[in-house]
């Protein structure tokens, strides 16, 4: 069966109004069932109550009249009876209780005129005299429709007799500790009369309490889903523009005025990651369109001078001599360290440097390779300073590499430093790494360039520059690319001695991080 796909802001308004639907369904179930539970032990609680009275007064005139002959099919002692109970007075004016001397009065002789029993007679009719009211009925289900006492045989007194079949509760009458009568109560199947409206009018308030609810809900929920839905459309227009190359995107977020703002914390980070993202993507379109540019600036001088040497041998104008063919062999060789180093360094950028890891001394190598720049160090009027440990650092590196990368800091030392100066190579062991610094005299580099001084083909020849030095730009991007193959770290920072200190943190057992050989 097909499902057919809906937008988020309907899934979750019908997931909300669902929830709410159930939740409201559910409460009023357990409302429901428990009011009708409550209100039926409400009421029998209140009729064993009232029964409990009813047993009181008649065992109070059973003490008089043990054979209870003034009840005896007595509409009026019934009624009289129950208006007691009530509270009310008798509705034929006559007083069923005791007299001020504690004498009962009868409401009806036993002994009519004739000398016949009233209990051999049939029940007397109750016709009210001229120009009385009539007695008030019962309501259904009152306590005296459903009431029926009998005497001590079991014999009907006064009261209705229960169908067959229903449920009745009985309680007996004693008078000093005998059962003189007994009262049967018909349980109500039921509430009716007032007790059957006041459960109405609450089933009614439910009702009405829970489709107000439920619409309530509904109205929120679209309003809810809306609301979420909105910052989600706007990701999704602004993830369409950045893969159309619209790299400007950028979606305002928070509490400002015209920010989107969902109310939860993981759509709002999204937001943010996205505008993130856009800001990296436009950073590196724009590094990449420099980075081209820069490789093309690059190539065209070592070729323009190639180009230009062998146009001038073609016309005549220079002659093919050694010197001139050393000349346009120093251009190529210097394109061919262009392009390795450019190649290394995207080899690099997809994490796949070729390394080969050897067991080593980390302080012999380190103190071989500083001091082969001695001399020309000299040369330039600089001294080189060299501060090693002295003992032995067992490393497992690529000790081609790290060759690589102590050559290219040291050449970056001597093109740029003035002389006379001083260079610095120190290292030491902590921990399970080993760092080296390699500082130098001035000229400095302004600390905002600080951080871009690893980037490719970046130079800051304001500040640094020796005429006739410059480098290509890409050797201290290539020695943080060897730093990173050995899963190490690289900075820069302004050097006590007045120029720039490069800080290089390299473990003792790199191959430990990446258990595999890295060829080419």
């Amino acid at each position: 069966m097909h499902i057919p796909k809906l937008k988020i802001a309907h899934q979750l308004s019908l997931l909300m109004a669902a929830l709410v639907v159930l939740a409201v369904v559910v409460v009023g179930g357990l409302t429901v069932w428990n009011l009708q539970r409550g209100f039926s032990e409400y009421l029998r609680q209140r009729e064993e109550e009232q029964l409990t009275r009813l047993v009181q007064l008649l065992e109070r005139r059973a003490t008089r009249d043990p054979g209870m002959d003034w009840l005896r099919g007595n509409r009026q002692a019934m009624r009289a009876l129950m208006d007691e109970l009530a509270g009310r007075e008798p509705r034929d004016g006559s007083n069923s209780r005791d007299s001020q001397d504690g004498r009962p009065q009868r409401e009806r002789p036993l002994l009519r005129d004739d000398g016949v029993r009233s209990e051999d007679r049939p029940p007397p009719r109750d016709d009210p005299a001229p120009g009385d009211r009539p007695p008030p009925q019962p309501q259904p289900g009152s306590l005296q429709q459903r009431v029926l006492i009998r005497d001590a045989q079991g014999r009907w007194l006064a009261g209705r007799e229960a169908p067959a079949g229903m449920r009745v509760s009985v309680h007996e009458v004693k008078v000093h500790g005998a059962v003189v009568a007994s009262v049967e109560l018909l349980e109500e199947a039921r509430p009716e009369g007032v007790d059957a409206h006041f459960l109405q009018r609450q089933y009614v308030g439910l009702t009405t309490a829970a489709v107000g609810t439920i619409v309530a809900a509904i109205l929120a929920a679209l309003w809810i889903g809306g609301r979420w839905s909105r910052p989600l459309r706007a990701l999704q227009t602004a993830t369409q523009r950045i893969a159309r190359g619209d790299l400007s995107v950028h979606i305002p977020v928070g509490r400002a005025p015209g920010a989107l703002h969902s109310g939860a914390v993981e759509v709002d980070n999204l937001i943010s990651d996205v505008n993130a993202m856009a800001q990296a993507l436009a950073a590196l379109e724009s590094a990449r369109s420099r980075w081209i540019a820069e490789i093309s600036h690059e190539l065209r001088t070592p070729l323009a001078v190639l180009r230009g040497e062998l146009e001038s041998i073609e016309d005549g104008a220079r002659q093919p001599t050694p010197a001139v063919m050393s000349s346009l062999r120093e251009e190529v060789m210097q394109l061919t360290r262009l392009v390795e180093d450019l190649h290394l360094l995207a080899v690099a950028d997809i994490d796949a440097m070729p390394c080969e890891w050897v067991s080593g001394d980390a302080d012999e190598a380190l103190r071989r390779i500083a001091r082969r720049f001695e001399t020309r160090a000299t040369q330039l009027g600089l001294h080189l300073e060299i501060l090693a440990p002295g003992t032995q650092v067992a490393v497992q590196w690529d000790f081609g590499r790290i060759e690589q990368l102590l050559s290219n800091l040291l050449e970056n030392c001597l093109r740029y430093t003035t002389a006379p100066g001083h260079i610095r190579v120190r290292w030491q062991v902590r921990s399970q790494a080993l760092t080296l610094v390699v500082e130098d005299s001035p000229p400095g580099v302004a600390t905002a360039h600080l951080t871009r001084m690893f980037a490719p083909l970046f130079r800051v020849d304001a500040a640094r520059g020796r005429t006739g030095q410059q480098g290509s730009g890409l050797g201290l991007s290539i020695a943080q690319a060897i730093v990173r193959a050995h899963r190490g770290s690289m900075a820069a920072k302004a050097s006590a001695l007045g120029g720039v200190a490069i800080t290089v943190e390299l473990p003792l057992q790199p191959q430990r991080l990446e258990r595999r050989t890295s060829r080419a």
